[in-house]
């Protein structure tokens, strides 16, 4: 009996290597996630390795073990993303926005911290004191030396310490001096560190290797009535429903917080003409681009296909090896080698040209450049599955048309064109959306470029929806409007998904046809 199962004992031994190590990282991960608060990543990973124990553990589920690590990772890495771009959408998630509100308070009050009096800088040094803390001796105005950490300070006795005759500590009873390396070690940790200081709302805060300086508030946060108030003036600032803390007069403290917002980020791109104006004509050209990559790159593929599949034609498999290469070769590879060869100044395609082009620089040329491109690229995938579908027509219905008297371009328009159609027609729609969303084959070539003037930069003349969406996240306004961009990525979202659907309802009507 064992040596009829000896050949299962490699199976075995991998899967419980495979499975100890899962169980090895989620151990790791689950404590690590939950001390950053993480509990919801923390869980999934808990419960996804668990659900993969059991499944692998057990003899029932035989199916199960081909399907369930796919799922697990297609609701990690695509539904999880998928939800939470929907939900960022409707917040204000941005620069100036990222934090939770006791995390923006902290913040505006560390940086409303100014300088105390004229005499703000004063002379300290590092050290330890006898029980190995780290402490800042601080030379006061007053002439004092006082041994500070960030639970208080307490003044040392005058024979405790000297000084040389410009004031600089030399030594201090129960205290030893930092050596440089340490000295430079500690002020890492130190850009954070305060001391409370000698009066109300005053701190001390590390200058640099020999001095402090005397730091207070400008602001205060009161919980009770959850305002910001500037001490010197009074002022206050009250939070609004936008996650920031807001004047009368309309002045806002920065940063702000993270809220949910609604739909005012589809308000902005719908409403404001700043982003209204670039969209519609970002929109436009995203529908034309597929269009035109799709029906250009499906008839030069036919006729690629039609031409090689002639009988008369010899040596098909070079031809079709050769027609392969594009699509053999790295697509970033690819555009980046387009995109030299179509310098306007030194590319080898207006060399070979009797004038120059502005291919890249010129809003028509542009996208004339991008659609040559992506039907470079694209049409070997097409030549690929028209040869198929060309390969697989009744001969019987062709010669039948022949013999009735058809002429070539007859037989061709009206039985060999539909019924690789009909055969195509997922694969087309299925194209179509990948290339509605080519990020890719846009930021590659033209960086969506050139720009439209009346965008405020944000747009160009060749960006489609999801090179607008990355515009919006990464340059436009103060650098990252992830709400907004995730609004206009939720747009993206539904047109797709719609194109997808419809894809789904042609595969069926299809399979009805055949």
């Amino acid at each position: 009996m064992k040596i009829k199962n000896s050949h299962r004992l490699p199976g075995l031994f991998l899967k419980i290597f495979l499975l100890g190590g899962l169980n090895a990282f989620a151990l790791w991960s689950v404590p690590v996630l939950i001390a950053n608060d993480r509990f919801l990543y923390a869980a999934y990973v808990a419960i996804s390795t668990l659900i993969l124990d059991y499944i692998f553990l057990s003899s029932k589920f035989v199916a199960a073990k081909y399907i369930m690590p796919g799922v697990i990772l297609l609701v990690a890495f695509q539904i999880y993303p998928a939800i939470y771009t929907g939900y960022i959408a409707f917040t204000n998630f941005s620069v100036g926005h990222e934090f939770n509100k006791q995390s923006a308070i902290d913040s505006i009050i560390s940086n409303s911290l100014e300088p105390v009096g004229d005499d703000s800088i004063l002379p300290m040094r590092l050290a330890k004191n006898p029980e190995g803390t780290l402490t800042l001796l601080i030379k006061e105005s007053d002439g004092n030396l006082y041994a500070g950490t960030s639970q208080g300070i307490k003044k040392l006795p005058t024979n405790s310490w000297s000084a040389d005759a410009d004031g600089n500590i030399q030594s201090v009873q129960g205290f030893s001096f930092l050596s440089e390396t340490e000295e430079a070690a500690a002020l890492e940790q130190l850009s954070d560190y305060f001391v409370p200081g000698l009066e109300k709302n005053v701190k001390y805060r590390v200058a640099d290797f020999t001095n402090v300086e005397r730091i207070t508030p400008t602001l205060r946060y009161d919980s009770q009535g959850d305002f910001v108030e500037n001490i010197l003036t009074g002022e206050k600032y009250r939070p609004n429903k936008n996650g920031s803390f807001v004047s009368e007069a309309g002045e806002e403290l920065e940063p702000g917080w993270t809220a949910r917002i609604g739909l005012k980020n589809l308000e902005r791109v719908i409403g404001d003409e700043r982003y209204r104006t670039p969209l519609v004509k970002v929109l436009i050209w995203t529908f034309i681009y597929p269009f035109l990559v799709v029906i250009l790159t499906f008839f030069l593929g036919l006729f690629l296909a039609l031409t090689i599949n002639h009988p008369k034609i010899k040596v098909k498999k070079i031809y079709r090896i050769l027609m392969i290469v594009p699509y053999a070769m790295p697509g970033v590879l690819s555009i980046l080698t387009w995109k030299g060869m179509l310098n306007e100044s030194y590319g080898i395609v207006n060399k070979l040209l009797p004038g120059t082009i502005p291919w890249l620089s010129d809003p028509w040329w542009a996208k004339v450049a991008v659609v040559l491109v992506q039907l470079w690229a694209g049409t070997p995938y097409m030549f690929l599955i028209a040869t198929g579908a060309i390969q697989a027509l009744s001969t019987e219905i062709v010669e039948a048309s022949e013999v009735d008297g058809a002429s070539p371009r007859q037989v061709f328009w009206n039985i060999k064109l539909p019924l690789v159609v009909i055969a195509l027609t997922p694969l087309l729609i299925a194209s179509y959306a990948y290339n509605f969303s080519n990020f890719g084959s846009i930021y590659l070539l033209t960086g969506g470029g050139p720009v439209m003037y009346d965008s405020g930069g944000v747009a160009g003349h060749t960006d489609i929806l999801i090179s607008y969406t990355y515009n919006l996240a990464f340059t436009a306004g103060k650098g990252r409007d992830y709400g907004l961009a995730s609004a206009v990525s939720f747009i993206n979202f539904l047109i797709v998904a719609v194109i997808s659907i419809q894809a789904f309802r042609r595969s069926k009507q299809m399979e009805n046809i055949n």
